[in-house]
């Protein structure tokens, strides 16, 4: 398959492919993802099969406009309104309950149902130019880190997909807050993103929970993971480093480790200052995925100061290492 390239004024031609049943990367304000359109089973299951997504996986529909979560989804909860309201277009997932008007792989057998209007202009006026909502996870292959720019897309899925829209890169660097509202009187943050715990609790005047419920992953998966190990580094550096001496080492830290260590390292990335969290979070995926370009067989990757800020900056890196830590 030929992977059709397209850019901003270009959009009518891409939405036609969506239109045509077929498959579409774009740039979105968190990270690029690949659309189908929502309501029809043979192009949403071409999504699973370019990115070799597990079947059980649910999908996100991006949405052009707020009114739309009224045709997608039943039993909508006052709180869900108070959120789109406060956070739409912008990088929140609301879960709710279900409509049966998706095509079934999209919900994976489950009766809820994520929905987000995205705030990048791009994304609004393609989704709109389509005329229906897409099924969007991230454009990368599963397992891979996340695409923030239209050539990561490519080399995990050039040939795969029929189009993709060159947007450059995107705003935020990191998925979506996904918050499950299925039940409002139990809100839970099924995944850490740019709008935090505290944003959504002040906004709603209750108690979010977060992580105590599994999200719609049935097995446990690989996430974000490079093609060489990433290991978090909790030690001091002269110790990492000496476990690390029979390897050839990259070093993804702030700007202030690797002034200090980088001579170390046969490559480096600086994720910005060590207080800079959202710079680090926005570089975090593109980092890796140039340093696994390198001449590396690790990465050694800072931990930063655990906090509501960082808490999807270190989710994503803790998922990134599998567990690695030294």
């Amino acid at each position: 398959m030929k992977t059709e390239h397209f850019y901003e004024d270009q959009i009518e031609q891409a939405a036609k492919l969506i239109q045509e049943g077929k498959t579409v990367a774009f740039p979105t304000d968190t990270v690029y993802g690949l659309g189908a359109d929502a309501r029809n089973e043979e192009a949403v299951q071409k999504i699973f099969t370019a990115k070799s997504r597990p079947a059980d996986r649910a999908l996100t529909i991006l949405l052009s406009d707020k009114e739309m979560i009224n045709q997608y989804a039943k039993n909508i909860p006052k709180e869900a309104f108070l959120l789109v309201n406060h956070f739409w277009p912008g990088p929140l997932t609301i879960v709710l309950e279900a409509k049966d008007n998706l095509a079934p792989a999209v919900t994976a057998g489950l009766k809820t149902i994520g929905m987000r209007m995205p705030a990048d202009p791009i994304a609004l006026k393609f989704i709109e130019t389509c005329g229906i909502p897409l099924a969007t996870p991230s454009a990368n292959l599963s397992g891979r880190p996340s695409p923030t720019t239209a050539e990561h897309v490519l080399v995990d899925l050039e040939g795969k997909i029929a189009g993709i829209i060159d947007g450059g890169e995107t705003d935020s660097g990191i998925e979506s807050t996904v918050l499950d509202l299925s039940n409002p009187e139990k809100p839970i943050i099924l995944r850490p993103g740019a709008i935090t715990k505290g944003q959504i609790e002040r906004l709603l005047a209750k108690k979010v929970i977060t992580n105590e419920k599994k999200s719609t992953n049935k097995k446990e998966e690989k996430h974000y993971q490079p093609l060489i190990p990433i290991y978090l580094v909790q030690s001091d550096w002269p110790e990492a480093f000496e476990q690390m001496k029979e390897e050839k080492v990259a070093l993804l830290a702030s700007e202030e480790v690797i002034e200090k260590y980088g001579k170390v390292a046969i490559d480096s990335y600086s994720l910005g200052k060590k207080k800079a969290i959202k710079e680090a979070q926005k570089s975090f995926f593109k980092a890796i995925r140039i340093l696994e370009k390198s001449e590396a067989t690790v990465i050694l990757v800072e931990l930063y100061p655990e906090n509501e800020a960082s808490a999807a900056y270190l989710n994503r890196l803790e998922k990134a290492a599998a567990g690695k830590i030294i």
